[in-house]
């Protein structure tokens, strides 16, 4: 299996022989390379891969082992260090403080076709294959008489999307640098034909994408059977390609290798002249999967006593998954085997096709079905299985949607989400000028997916933060469940507690689909209902000459530029607008403000990010004595500190609040919120975290800051209620969005209760009194925004599948409790059921110990009360759904 790593692959050239390392302690496994005819044969399995029974690891002096408590794993030695692996492995897994499967024993091979055979023969029950092995044994699995179906169970996170890429000799190139048609004519040296990485997936792209043809391409055949596990193939690739060897002028290796030559880990390799004299071409292969668990599900042959039950099997199979996924490379014991193995931060689930690319490029080859056959649409794992279990509608796209689809598709539910935009996204495809995220791209991010387009520290824009959400989708590979320019009209309950969705096309086609469940996912904001004061239309704008706009339609400078502006509201959007239409060129701009509203800078007395006080262990705490704990979701010994904490928190906070009002140099005056509202109170209104573009654009006069609200109009300008008058060309209102749920049918509607202050839900999640019916991030606010949706996706799927238990009236109960709390210190808003924001961490806490998950997240105390949470902090948590069921 390659490791980034790999003792092996740094003094690759040295080794050329086999080596089986046989760890079991009553008889070997027969691992002869040699076919019928004394040749290794490249993906043909021997006639009999395993002679003899072979011992479990709860070792008895000549006491064969119970096959069906027995649970072997193969894996193939291309590396010394691999037996080190197991033998690790080993002992956390058979350790009753670490994976308690006493009989778990493993054996090596030389090659991976006498691996797939001793599987599918049911000599072994797990098999850490290759991604050609994988196909191999799902075609292999696809020939048997009985039911057999490769089930895969588990993968390192290295493993996902695996990449090779097109390099070439600087001085060959001529033109444009970057384009991989400069390789045609070329000699291009690739690894061993039997890699994936170095020779199967690349070749096949070039050939089948450009049309170079297959003589100029010229493998380096090393260690054959071991499936360019070993990478010397590729080494010697780079070096015939640096060295010009037979007028060879290009490569095709793995990024992984190429990385490896350019940090001078490669012996042979000249790290400097492969960095100036090569070039990596800016196109490059498909991604696919690497490694995976694979097991075989389904009866063994009936001879020689080896038939298992089922249920019995497939138990293995499940408790070993479990067991490796639950490592933690943050555990000192379980730390040094995870990292010899290469991971980066966790074992993760498999997908459902690890041998995407491959199994195209071995058919294209004759070597495999086109089709999957012996592979199962498996309960361990998917994020693109076509699944038979009830259907879900989830209505929007955007990150709260599309954490939905896959983390129901993963539970092996049938999922359509709609959309009625030409793309995913939601509000971040399109919004109001220089729109943006509030927060910095670590607390802005999928928990499985890196924001790698933007820094650490950085502050998105909106275009990025789209691109971003795009990728996802392709990562994850779940477009095809996301059903785009396509509207829900109506959603109606039936009888049996079923759902009839209407839909409408972009081309008017309707039709009424039926659902079991119903997913809303529509956002806190939705630009389809801005919330616009009364004076915006009719009689009391009649008057007035100019234009009225909601944020969400000022999507250009060109509307801005020349005007006088007036921009209402004090949140992000307004203050965001304010700003953007003095860099447009506005003539004027002022803003006007009902009342003064506290804002949180980036930087706490220009020193410390913010989120190192808000979203800490120890801030959450600071907070939690002023407010009091979570309902539901707070630690007991909470209570203890609140009745404490409420009389020493007070005057620390008004410190707090001194300070924020001296960094936006608003201490005094209409617009200084000091004095006239708490900090954190109003933060659970308005909370707001920004720079200092307002704060100097007022000072420099740029930005005319008012407090009051327009009575009327005249054709010039608006009237003030203190009667002042404001010149205007341009009104802009920054007053949000409404929450609306017509799109249900009547007596939905009457059920949900929806109260002055929101959508009271359980969990911000569950709506009580209606079945079969969630909402996901349209009625929970949090921080850190996606990475809380995902959560929440996740916890549903659990609850869904009838893994977490909720009762009706314990349901009720904490509706209860949240609102009686929530009102007791919260401002009066539309929004208030929704907010959770500075408690957060407490309510990530229920979450994941409600889905059977690890809720401190950091690798030592100090880190988790000093440090803050991020959404990286969560990762492999919707990836895991599957493998805890």
């Amino acid at each position: 299996m390659l490791r980034v790593g790999s003792s092996l692959a740094s003094r690759a050239a040295s080794r050329r022989h086999d080596v089986i390392i046989n760890r079991v302690a009553a008889r070997s496994l027969s691992t002869s390379t040699t076919s019928a005819d004394g040749n290794w044969q490249f993906l043909v399995p021997p006639s009999s891969a395993v002679d003899g029974d072979i011992s479990s690891s709860k070792w008895q002096f000549l006491v064969p082992p119970n096959p069906k408590q027995r649970l072997l794993m193969g894996c193939v030695a291309y590396d010394p260090a691999v037996g080190q692996i197991w033998d690790g492995m080993k002992d956390y897994l058979t350790s009753s403080s670490g994976g308690n499967l006493p009989h778990f024993d493993y054996v090596l091979f030389t090659n991976y076709e006498q691996q797939v055979a001793a599987l599918v023969d049911g000599q072994i029950d797990v098999a850490w294959n290759g991604p050609v092995a994988h196909v191999m044994a799902e075609d292999l699995a696809s020939n048997r008489q009985d039911v057999a179906l490769v089930q895969s169970c588990g993968m390192r996170d290295v493993d996902r999307d695996f990449r090779s890429v097109a390099l070439m000799k600087r001085d060959c190139l001529e033109g444009e640098v970057g384009t991989v048609s400069a390789m045609k004519g070329q000699t291009i040296a690739t690894g061993s034909s039997d890699s994936p990485q170095g020779h199967l997936v690349p070749v096949d792209w070039l050939v089948h994408t450009v049309g170079i043809d297959d003589s100029t391409i010229i493998p380096h055949e090393y260690d054959l059977g071991k499936h360019g596990d070993t990478a010397v193939g590729e080494i010697e690739a780079m070096k015939a390609m640096l060295d010009g060897t037979g007028g060879t002028s290009a490569a095709l290796v793995s990024e992984m290798m190429y990385q490896r030559g350019l940090d001078g880990a490669l012996d042979g390799i000249d790290a400097e002249e492969l960095r100036e004299s090569v070039v990596q071409l800016r196109e490059s292969p498909p991604v696919f999967d690497h490694c995976s668990f694979d097991a075989l599900v389904g009866d063994h042959p009936s001879d020689g006593g080896k038939s298992t039950d089922i249920d019995s099997h497939r138990a293995k199979i499940g408790a070993f998954s479990n067991a490796v996924l639950a490592m933690d490379i943050q555990d000192p014991c379980q730390a040094p085997v995870m990292k010899l193995e290469g991971i980066n931060k966790q074992w993760m689930g498999p997908r459902v096709d690890p041998g995407g690319a491959v199994r195209t490029a071995l058919n294209r080859r004759g070597l495999a079905s086109a089709n999957t056959f012996g592979s199962q649409v498996r309960a361990f794992s998917s994020s693109t299985a076509s699944f038979g279990g009830e259907r879900v509608a989830v209505l929007g796209a955007g990150v709260s949607g599309l954490q939905s689809v896959r983390a129901l598709r993963a539970k092996g539910f049938d999922v359509t989400a709609y959309d009625p935009n030409p793309s995913v996204g939601g509000l971040w495809r399109q919004n109001y000028l220089s729109y943006g995220v509030q927060v910095p791209k670590q607390l802005y991010e999928f928990p499985d997916l890196e924001f790698s387009e933007v820094e650490v520290g950085e502050f998105p824009s909106g275009a990025e933060v789209q691109k971003y959400i795009e990728r996802y989708v392709d990562h994850f590979n779940i477009g095809d469940s996301i059903a785009l320019n396509t509207s829900v009209t109506k959603v109606t309950q039936n009888e049996d507690g079923s759902w009839s969705v209407k839909i409408k096309t972009k081309d008017g086609t309707e039709e009424d689909n039926q659902f079991d469940k119903v997913v809303v996912a529509t956002g806190l904001y939705s630009s389809k209902n801005p919330s616009l004061p009364g004076w915006a239309s009719g009689e009391t704008a009649a008057d007035f000459n100019g234009e009225i706009l909601h944020t969400s339609q000022v999507l250009q400078a060109k509307q801005i530029a020349g005007k006088k502006v007036v921009v209402v509201g004090n949140g992000k959007s307004a203050v965001d607008l304010a700003v953007a239409s003095s860099n447009a060129g506005a003539d004027s701009v002022t803003l006007l403000s009902r009342n003064a509203h506290w804002a949180t800078p980036r930087l706490i007395a220009d020193l410390i990010p913010f989120q190192y006080v808000f979203l800490s262990r120890l801030g959450q705490n600071l907070v939690l004595g002023l407010t009091g704990p979570l309902p539901g979701c707070s630690p007991a010994h909470s209570s203890v500190w609140y009745s404490v904490g409420q009389y020493i928190m007070p005057p620390i906070f008004k410190v707090v609040e001194l300070l924020f009002a001296a960094q936006f140099r608003n201490v005094t005056g209409p617009t200084s919120p000091f004095n006239k509202v708490g900090v954190v109170e109003d933060f659970y209104g308005y909370a707001q975290v920004l720079d200092y573009s307002l704060r100097d654009k007022v000072k420099s006069g740029e930005v005319d800051w008012k407090v009051g609200a327009i009575d009327s109009f005249e054709s010039d300008g608006a009237v003030l209620a203190d009667g002042e008058k404001v010149s205007a060309d341009l009104v802009i209102c920054g007053t949000g969005f409404q929450k609306e749920y017509s799109v249900f049918d009547s007596a939905t509607r009457e059920k949900l209760n929806i109260e002055s202050d929101g959508l009271w839900l359980f969990n911000h999640t569950i709506p009580t009194n209606v079945d079969n019916l969630a909402f996901v991030g349209s009625e929970l606010a949090v921080i850190s925004n996606i990475s809380g949706y995902g959560l929440q996706a996740a916890w549903l799927s659990k609850l869904w599948s009838g893994e977490i238990n909720a009762n009706k009236q314990d349901m009720e109960s904490e509706v209860n409790e949240m609102k009686e709390w929530k009102r007791k210190w919260m401002p009066n808003t539309p929004s208030r059921s929704s907010l959770v924001l500075l408690h957060q961490i407490h309510w990530y806490d229920r979450i994941m110990n409600d889905i059977g998950m690890k809720a401190s997240r950091k690798s030592n105390l100090l880190s988790e009360w000093f440090m803050p949470y991020e959404s990286s902090d969560y990762h492999g948590v919707l990836t895991t759904l599957e493998e805890k069921k």
